[in-house]
């Protein structure tokens, strides 16, 4: 039995993300990457008809 440990994405800030259901992250996996302090989703997706430079932050628990 593989017993590891799993983190959620509590709450996506990125309203422009593909991804983004009413605060709720949809896609099946993401990558999370570190710039300073702050982590940035590299699975960000945005909308149709917005940019992909849109500034994205999640809070994970």
């Amino acid at each position: 039995m593989n017993d590891e440990s799993q983190s959620l994405v509590s709450r996506c800030d990125a309203t422009t993300c593909r991804f983004n259901d009413d605060m709720n992250c949809t896609a099946g996996q993401i990558e999370v990457s570190m710039s300073g302090q702050t982590a940035q989703c590299l699975t960000f997706s945005p909308t149709e008809g917005m940019s992909d430079t849109q500034s994205v932050s999640a809070d994970n628990h």
